[in-house]
């Protein structure tokens, strides 16, 4: 993301961390706690979620702040942003792999846990590999498993290349 659009991404950002940590902070406090039961009070179910919740809240609003005093309210939304921002590599990135940890929790006690932790952790893996500009993860995935489990070939050290030379020479 470009450095000038950053105040109007901070803004919109904590408007919607806000609202989530005000939601978490809600709806932790509708648990039940553990007095109604004579029991110690800190035990509550409610206790972390609702500290994550303020704390979520407390740093969006932060974060919220500083994008007004950077002018990001100032800032429009266009067409052309929000088709920026669906096309960007980025997002690209983010939609997979939010893809792939929900597939995995809707098959977590379905599939072997084993058999299916190793398949997200390939999966994972193979599309990560290839957005770093190295392509590598789509070269196994044309190959299939037999190009992973292969022993990927070596570079040959110093000595190997210019021992012989040096040797032969004297």
């Amino acid at each position: 993301m470009k450095e000038e659009n950053m105040p109007k991404a901070d803004f919109y950002t904590g408007i919607g961390l806000m609202a989530f940590g005000i939601l978490v902070l809600i709806l932790s406090l509708q648990m039940p706690t553990m007095a109604e039961q004579s029991k110690n009070p800190y035990a509550a179910p409610g206790i972390v979620p609702g500290l994550i919740g303020a704390i979520i809240t407390f740093l969006s609003g932060i974060m919220f702040f500083r994008a007004i005093r950077r002018g990001g309210h100032r800032k429009q939304i266009t067409g052309e942003a929000i088709k920026g921002f669906f096309t960007h590599e980025s997002t690209n990135r983010m939609v997979k792999t939010v893809l792939i940890c929900v597939l995995y929790s809707l098959l977590l006690g379905h599939v072997n846990f084993i058999l299916l932790t190793m398949l997200f952790i390939f999966v994972f893996v193979l599309t990560k590999e290839g957005t770093h500009g190295s392509g590598v993860g789509h070269h196994h995935l044309k190959r299939g498993v037999r190009g992973v489990l292969l022993p990927v070939p070596r570079k040959p050290t110093v000595r190997e290349l210019y021992y012989d030379r040096i040797k032969n020479a004297f």
